[in-house]
């Protein structure tokens, strides 16, 4: 869901509330900086001066104003029916984020086709190399208890009697078109469901369109990001236990580096890179994703690469920030390693993640794959300031 000028709503300890409502001024003074940044790097010192921004500000939360949570019902929502036109499997692939999104549209999709839900399936591939599936990750009864106004929801699809003899439905597998329009959905999807009693979507990122011109539609979007996806107990108190010792020393910023294999391969961002680094970069791209020509300098030149850390660090200290900040990184592997990390570490030595945080291992070993990424989320989520540092493959497809 976008919130393009939106606040964060305080995180209760049961799970995410309507976080959307309340989100840090912080989020969007840094995401101009990071576009300005990009566009004309010469302006940059101009255009933010310590004499504009003011540093202590940025460490509260502003007043609301007039926003509030839109993820509620405003006109007539019937119940699902009581009988559907049969079962909808989706597989989620991509990273944390990606897979949220998905459900999104995953629990839409349903609804437009009055379908029954199967839980949907979380992408265990190769890079994340993480079997934790949608019970690993997310509280599965509450998902299901609150999105039953919208949808019907099972964890798997039931065995049936033919004949005297119990059978197993097989999905029809169907590769959906990226960015689908509810048409497709309501024509073919729906055809080929009734024709097969259930159907299986893969992949399904990006597989329905963003702008819907229904608000319902887009309500129940955020319903199910904001308030039925909720994290498994034990996750919520990995990430208290991190933020209570982030925060007992004070203020703390969170930052995202999505400065990653997966994310460069797919972006086509190369050119900084060694000639046996843009061997292994180009390979992960060619056998990962579809095949595109991406022009570096060109898409650089327009903000379409993810910012490095150095740069990162140098949008940081324009705004005013000193190498006395604590900074929580959110982040996987970071390609290239210490040889992109050093400018930045130099400009902010005091960084931390959720292994350096822990000091007897114990978070260590319960963050790997998506778990670790969940974990992060959550930090980034309560932290006094997040700074995002790239918006996604989403932007790359213009």
């Amino acid at each position: 869901m976008r919130s393009r000028a939106g606040h964060r709503h305080q995180l209760k300890q049961s799970g995410v509330k309507a976080m959307f409502g309340r989100l840090s001024i912080a989020v969007i003074v840094f995401v101009i900086c990071a576009v300005s940044f990009l566009s004309t790097i010469k302006s940059t010192s101009r255009s933010f001066s310590q004499s504009e921004i003011k540093v202590d500000t940025l460490w509260g939360t502003a007043a609301s104003g007039e926003w509030r949570p839109s993820s509620a019902p405003r006109t007539a929502w019937p119940p699902p029916l009581t009988e559907t036109n049969g079962y909808l499997r989706v597989r989620c692939n991509g990273g944390l984020n990606q897979q949220r999104s998905a459900i999104c549209n995953a629990v839409l999709a349903a609804r437009i086709m009055n379908a029954t839900l199967v839980l949907p399936e979380l992408d265990a591939n190769s890079f994340w190399r993480d079997d934790s599936g949608f019970h690993g990750i997310y509280d599965v009864e509450h998902f299901i208890k609150s999105l039953r106004y919208d949808v019907k929801i099972v964890e798997s699809i039931p065995e049936i009697r033919k004949n005297g003899k119990i059978k197993k439905i097989k999905a029809f597998q169907i590769r959906p078109p990226r960015d689908a329009p509810i048409s497709w959905y309501t024509t073919f999807a729906l055809e080929k469901m009734k024709e097969h009693s259930a159907i299986y979507l893969t992949p399904f990122s990006h597989r329905l369109a963003e702008e819907i011109d229904n608000p319902e539609y887009q309500r129940l979007r955020c319903r199910v990001n904001y308030h039925a996806l909720r994290f498994k107990p034990h996750i919520m108190e990995l990430s208290n236990t991190i933020v209570n010792r982030l925060r007992a020393q004070g203020h703390f910023m969170a930052i995202h580096l999505r400065f990653e294999m997966d994310m460069l391969a797919f972006a086509g961002c190369f050119d900084i890179f060694t000639l046996e680094e843009q061997k292994i970069l180009k390979k992960y791209r060619q056998e990962n994703f579809a095949a595109k020509k991406l022009v570096y300098s060109e898409r650089r030149a327009i903000g379409k690469c993810p910012l490095t850390p150095e740069e990162v660090g140098l949008i940081l200290r324009s705004m005013g920030f000193d190498n006395s900040t604590r900074i929580y990184l959110a982040a996987g592997e970071l390609f290239g390693g210490n040889r992109f990390m050093k400018p930045f570490r130099s400009l902010f030595p005091r960084l931390e993640n959720h292994s350096t945080v822990d000091t007897t291992g114990e978070l260590a070993t319960n963050t790997h794959g998506l778990l670790g990424s969940a974990v992060d989320y959550m930090v980034c989520l309560l932290a006094d300031i997040f700074m995002p540092t790239y918006d996604g493959p989403k932007q790359l497809r213009k």
